[in-house]
This record gives C-alpha cells, structure tokens and sequence, in this order.
C-alpha cells in the first residue's frame, strides 16, 4: 500500500485530485482531502499547518473520517505488515564418541565422590543427553501459605497523552466527547427533554467527537454529537457510560488545546 510508505507527519486522508493515494512535498492546489465525502481543496496554510504535519491527529476533519473508517483499517493502510521472523537454525548434533567417553567418567565420580560430583556435572552440562530434572513444587496443605508461583505480566490499558492546557490567546473551537473501548448508551432527546430512542454503541478503542451541549426545557443537559455516525444522538451522564467532554481551543500558533469539563458539569 502507497499508504504504508507515507512518513508520519502526512496525513492519511491527503491526496491528489487524480490520485487518491498520492501526496507531493509541500502545498499545492493539487491536494485534496478525502477524509469524507467529496474530495475537498486544501489552503497552504491548512496543507502546511496541519495535514504536512504530525498534528494532523487533531484535525476535525481527521476525526470525523476516522468516525466513518474503522481505526484498525486506517492503521493497515499506514503500518505495513513486519517481516516474517526467520526460523532459527536447529543446533547441531554433537558426536556420539564424546558421550561414549564422559559417560564412564560420571560412573567413576559416583563411586568416588558419593554422586555428589556427579550430580555437579549433570548441572553444569558436562554429560551431554543426561538432563536434570527438578521436582514439582509440591502442593499447599490446608493452613499453609501456597508457594509463589510465576505470574505473567498483565497487560495494561494504554492511556491517552494529555494534551497542552489552554493560554492566553487561545480561542475557544468546539466541546470534543472522549469515550473508552467497551459497551454505551445514546439517546435522542426531544426539545423538551423527553427520551424518544436509544441506540446502544460499541467501540473497539478510544473514540472522539464534537458535540454540543444542549440543556432542555426541563433542565436535562446532555452532549449532542454533531458528526459521524451517531450523529444526532445524546451522551447523558452517567447514563451513556463512562465519557468525558473537553473544551477544544486553537492557540495562534495553529495547535491544538484542551480542557477537561469536571463531572459536576457534565
């Protein structure tokens, strides 16, 4: 895949306008972005700024395609599949004689040094095809403490990197729901704050989405997401699941900055 070869400061979604895979070193009215829908034309300040840069992840227009592509697809088209491993070459087979001749030394430390010699050498590898076999741990009995045993390591939830707080100057662009991987619930919710319909969602990995808050006429505040393909519906805390909105601001700089709304907000 073209794709595959792309450093990673090029956005995947950017191309050309007569190839969808293909890009140029710097901006020209040439690309397009096909993160969803039509191909649409780039300025050089946003070529520059963002899709020829590693900040294109914060991009709005990169995260609503990748609401419409599955994640683990664009992750194919980027990373191209590794090397297979070659298989390592099977140990030679060490002659016969040499055991023929350290066989009758093991027998002749056994009958001088009690086996405690011999027993030595079968550790330490001296007497090829002679393994040492080490007993079972044996099991608790009732009132003991269980021996230790090896555990593997577990493997652990990788988290998000925060991202810069907010400064002076920093305007303020749109609230962004966070979700975790796992089961949730929306809703939609007339303007009088009534529950109309819900649609359970599932999401394989960490997921974000612009929303909007809306308070109802009876008071319900709930987060409306305004793209991809839960658009429309409404996060209610704590009702939806485990979620979380930002603030998302733009620093003159042309970087992304958030801030995280306390539950109480929510």
């Amino acid at each position: 895949m073209r794709l595959a070869e792309r450093p990673e400061t090029v956005c995947p979604f950017l191309g050309l306008a007569n190839d969808r895979t293909g890009y140029v070193d710097g901006a020209t009215d040439e690309h397009r972005c096909y993160a969803f829908g039509d191909p649409a034309p780039l300025s050089d300040e946003q070529q520059t700024r963002v899709c020829l840069q590693r900040g294109y992840g914060n991009c709005p227009r990169y995260l609503r395609g990748v609401l419409v592509i599955p994640t683990e697809e664009l992750e194919a088209l980027r990373r191209p599949h590794a090397p297979l491993a070659r298989p390592a070459p099977s140990p030679a087979r060490k002659p016969r004689r040499r055991r023929r001749v350290l066989l009758p030394v093991l027998l002749l430390l056994i009958l001088l040094g009690g086996g405690g010699a011999a027993t030595w050498a079968v550790l330490n590898g001296l007497v090829p095809g002679v393994a040492f076999v080490q007993s079972p741990t044996p099991a608790a009995t009732p009132g003991q403490t269980p021996p230790p045993t090896a555990t593997s390591n577990a493997t652990v939830e990788p988290t998000e990197t925060p991202e810069p707080t907010p400064t002076l100057g920093d305007v303020f662009q749109f609230f962004e729901v966070g979700v975790r991987r796992g089961d949730y619930r929306l809703y939609q919710i007339d303007d009088a704050g009534r529950v109309i319909g819900t649609r359970a969602a599932t999401f394989s990995r960490d997921s974000h989405a612009p929303v909007e808050e809306v308070v109802a006429a009876n008071g319900q505040r709930h987060w409306r997401t305004l793209e991809g393909g839960y658009t429309g519906l409404s996060y209610v805390y704590p009702d939806s699941g485990p979620f979380v909105v930002r603030k998302v601001f733009r620093n003159p700089d042309g970087t992304r900055t958030s801030t995280e709304l306390p539950p109480g907000s929510l």
